[in-house]
């Protein structure tokens, strides 16, 4: 039987209608297995009409014999696989769905059918979580492996599952580098919050942050951003109020993609009285390595009135770029002190 469903597992994936018999041997590559054992497996799958001989092609003359092409057909070969997905539909939890495999390769499912018995066996034993937890550990507790959920796939295979909102996981991030406005009160409505991709822009805005409306002042450092920002809620847990949070980053086509990412996943505003004060200073030329995402570039420039998006985007096309970092300290606060930010950002997408 585990034969055969190999077999069936490789026509399905196999990319052409019709097969020869070379290609039919290449199922078992690796393996022992005999021509008996081979020919029964084949011509059971001939005589169910999952594969038919292309008469045409002749057959091997062998005791057992074989069509040297087969058409292969598809529909009856995962008519299997998809009783094999409703029978195991009712067996498991009922938090569980398979709903998203009935699209992808039985091998997919084959591999990934140990992990759903645990889980399955885990949320049968009444063990649905009451609080969050961090990833390694509630990976142990599903698979008894703790590195599962974010080094191989297990975070994946729960979304593909559905569950992955029920069990409560902590994403694993690095935490954030951010500094706190001591005259901002934890008791505010609204929290502004400034992040920044480069550390001397950091460092220039630091000591004067209790002039300024951000509650915190965030250090991006380039991409990691995108993937720590999640840590805010977690860092500045200010639970019951309005949270707003800016970006200003080099003017290139990295800084662009960071800050698009960052939008999409968290609705990042642009600081847009920091890039306006950029565009008044000399690109500069260089960073041609970057590349040219559409769809983030749009959206950026959507932000600016159209003389500033014409320039950005001219700057762009000839190769230059202007770093945040040409902003001098002082240009820095002041811009930071005198903007009105609640009306300075921009949701455009």
């Amino acid at each position: 039987m585990r034969y055969k469903q190999k077999l069936i597992d490789f026509l399905c994936t196999f990319p052409k209608i019709t097969i020869g018999l070379s290609d039919l041997e290449r199922a078992f590559q690796g393996e022992q297995i005999e021509y008996e054992t081979f020919a029964g497996i084949v011509l059971e799958l001939e005589n169910e009409g999952s594969l038919g001989a292309v008469k045409s092609h002749g057959r091997n003359g062998k005791p057992l014999s074989l069509a040297y092409h087969y058409r292969i057909h598809k529909r009856l070969l995962q008519g299997e696989y998809v009783r094999e997905l409703h029978q195991w539909s009712t067996r498991l939890h009922p938090d569980i769905s398979l709903d998203d495999y009935y699209s992808l390769s039985p091998d997919k499912w084959r591999a990934d059918l140990p992990y759903i018995k645990q889980i399955d066996a885990y949320l049968k034993r009444g063990s649905r979580p009451t609080r969050q937890a961090p990833a390694p550990e509630r990976s142990y507790e599903l698979v008894r492996n703790e590195k599962w959920i974010t080094d191989h796939g297990g975070q994946a295979l729960l979304e593909r599952l559905g569950i992955w909102e029920q069990l409560q996981i902590v994403p694993v991030s690095d935490p954030l580098m951010l500094a706190v406005n001591p005259s901002v009160g934890f008791a505010s409505k609204n929290h502004l919050h400034l992040i920044v991709e480069n550390k001397s822009t950091f460092q220039g805005l630091v000591p004067e942050l209790p002039g300024m409306d951000f509650s915190s002042l965030i250090l991006g450092y380039g991409r990691k951003i995108v993937g720590n920002l999640g840590m805010l809620s977690l860092q500045y847990p200010v639970q019951s109020a309005e949270h707003e949070l800016y970006y200003f980053g080099d003017l290139d086509l990295e800084g662009i993609l960071i800050w698009y990412d960052l939008h999409v996943k968290f609705e990042v505003k642009l600081a847009l009285p920091f890039y306006q004060a950029c565009l008044q200073k000399p690109p500069a030329r260089g960073k041609q390595n970057h590349r040219l995402n559409e769809e983030a570039l749009h959206a950026f420039t959507r932000c600016f009135n159209n003389e500033e998006s014409n320039q950005i985007i001219a700057m762009l096309s000839d190769g230059c770029y202007i770093p945040q970092e040409i902003l001098k300290s002082e240009e820095l606060i002041r811009i930071g002190r005198e903007a009105i930010w609640s009306q300075k950002g921009c949701q455009s997408n």
